[in-house]
């Protein structure tokens, strides 16, 4: 092969008969399967760093704003009193959004009695707060005057419709409003609607859009209108930390530019830089990682374009000579994400997204064909979250589904590895709030489950072990393809009394994981568990982040350091 001529090249001219991790070189024989997991680990790495920066940034806050509109209460009064009604049937006009079944499941039960007047204001009610309970805060049932010898009962409803929408805020133009709440206008009012245009403006952080709903011109009509509390459109923030690996940078700079609304459609621009600073004991030690992601929604729709480049070098120390190992990684994926549905208190999300995934890595100027390849995969996702009481819930299930279409590679030139994959991931949380005598304690629990049916690259798979995992674990891992992980922390917001601390967080965590190990033939699987205390802090407009992190259980056959001191210092403007 022309990959193992230049190796057998590479090791004759350095006089070479040595054993580097992951790498043999003796009479041009050559360890590629180890390599290839040594190159696709680093790729994991940088790209685990990269999303843990990205996810705070991309973050936004859901609205739900039926707890403003509460049902009316039925009222439990006696029709002994009053004269009473002796009605056969009741029939309801004018209905468009609730099926004919639906009304009778309500007004079924007032039919064959006689009914005073407190029974039919009930059935009233019980009707508008359907429509109530469906987000349609402006509809209403009642009933004019009517001869009931009969034995009819004849309800009317009114459908509350959106006659405009208006602003008075300069920074929100009519182009934004109209992609935010698209088509609204003259359709009917439903808080849903309302609910998911605040979230397509309020997910620039310029903006803190509410909603105030005015008569109308006409019966049954409303204005909605928006107010806003505008800010800047832009935001940034740098800081520095030492939560990078040895051999490829322990101290890091991280940086962020947020761009808002730059083409005037509720647009959405995020950077993100980051790269190893300062001296390190090993000859080459480095690693730099740049990101730009651009999103816009349209109504219930959300569009989204990301990129990612991460490159790497390190030096790997032999016993003769040292070797200089160092590659990249370029990730584009575009999103298309529908909220498919939305309740009072919960919605769902379903999210279809298409992403090249591109890797290069050499040994000093030599291209290691084997560990470096393209492929193309298709994620389908669906989140959902269910807002409680008592808490929050939040899941999200991924299938991903690698394809071998344009330049993507099919097999592994010599090992003849499958690159193409199935993987499915499950995501599950759960936060609450809550009192300990008279501290108040943030709760959040969250699991992290994934599976694949066989073998596939180590940057695809599972990495338990690490800041982003188990804490406590540093300068390795378990990788495999079948397990999880359990992160389980806890915030306790302290008051200080101090003008130059205004408020202290102490957090506690504890973290557990698990995976099979396709690494070791004499294994099936192993599982490691962490902890971690620290405390956050806001000191002269500087963020402080200062924690201890220990591992609790560690297999022996895995060399890690077994705790780790984190200091992260960052400033936002």
């Amino acid at each position: 092969m022309r990959l193992n001529q230049k190796l057998v090249s590479l090791c004759i001219s350095l006089r070479l008969f040595v054993l580097l991790p992951g790498l043999v070189c003796v009479g041009g024989l050559y360890a590629q399967e180890q390599k290839l997991s040594d190159h696709e680990k680093q790729i994991k790495q940088g790209q685990d760093r990269i999303k843990n920066q990205l996810d705070p940034l991309l973050k936004k806050q859901d609205v739900f704003l039926q707890e403003q509109y509460r049902a009316q209460e039925q009222a439990l009064l006696s029709d002994d009193d009053g004269a009473c009604f002796d009605i056969k049937q009741v029939i309801v006009e004018n209905v468009t959004v609730f099926s004919e079944g639906e009304i009778n499941n309500i007004s079924s039960s007032f039919e064959h009695q006689c009914l005073g007047l407190n029974r039919i204001n009930r059935l009233v009610t019980q009707i508008s707060n359907l429509y109530l309970n469906h987000g349609y805060v402006t509809s209403r049932a009642y009933i004019q005057p009517q001869d009931l010898s009969d034995g009819t009962l004849n309800v009317l409803v009114l459908e509350g419709f959106i006659q405009a929408l208006a602003t008075q805020d300069e920074q929100l133009t009519t182009t934004q409003l109209a992609l935010a709440f698209p088509g609204r206008t003259g359709k009917l009012l439903n808080l849903r609607d309302l609910e998911q245009g605040l979230e397509n403006l309020n997910r620039l952080g310029q903006n803190q859009a509410k909603t105030a709903l005015l008569p109308g011109d006409t019966q049954g009509s409303s204005v909605v209108r928006i107010d806003n509390q505008g800010a800047g459109n832009w935001r940034a923030s740098v800081g520095i930390n030492n939560t990078g690996v040895e051999a490829t940078g322990e101290y890091q700079l991280d940086a962020s530019f947020i761009y808002e609304n730059l083409l005037g459609i509720n647009d959405s621009w995020v950077s993100s830089f980051s790269s190893n600073v300062g001296k390190h004991e090993l000859p080459q030690s480095k690693s730099r990682s740049y990101s730009l992601v651009a999103s816009a929604p349209y109504g219930y729709w959300l569009f989204s374009l990301n990129n990612n480049y991460y490159q790497y070098e390190q030096t790997v120390l032999g016993a003769s000579v040292d070797f200089l190992t160092h590659g990249s990684s370029f990730n584009s994926s575009l999103l298309v994400q529908n909220t498919l549905y939305r309740g009072s208190a919960d919605k769902l999300n379903l999210g279809l997204s298409f992403n090249r995934k591109e890797s290069r890595n050499y040994i000093e100027d030599v291209f290691l064909d084997t560990s470096s390849r393209t492929i193309y995969v298709w994620d389908l996702s669906a989140d959902y979250t269910r807002y409680f009481s008592a808490g929050t819930l939040n899941s999200a299930l991924h299938i991903n589904k690698s394809v071998p279409w344009f330049d993507a590679k099919r097999e592994l030139a010599d090992a003849e590895d499958d690159f193409q994959f199935i993987k499915y991931q499950l995501e599950l949380g759960f936060s609450t709030a809550f009192t300990l005598g008279e501290q108040p304690v943030q709760f959040s629990s969250n699991l992290n489950w994934f599976y694949s049916p066989k073998v596939i690259l180590a940057s695809e798979g599972l990495s338990v072990g690490g800041r982003y995992s188990v804490r406590g674990i540093s300068g390795g891992s378990l990788f495999g393809y079948r397990g999880g992980y359990l992160r389980n922390d806890f915030y306790l917001p302290l008051e200080t009394g101090l003008a130059f601390l205004p408020g202290l967080t102490m957090f506690f965590g504890l973290d557990a994981g698990t995976t099979n190990l396709p690494e070791y033939e004499d294994r099936n699987s192993d599982w490691v568990a962490g902890s971690v205390i620290g405390a956050q802090a806001r000191i002269f407009g500087l963020n402080l982040s200062l924690s201890y992190a220990r591992a609790l259980r560690v297999p022996d056959f895995l060399d890690v350091q077994e705790q780790e001191l984190d200091l992260t210092v960052r400033y936002n403007f």
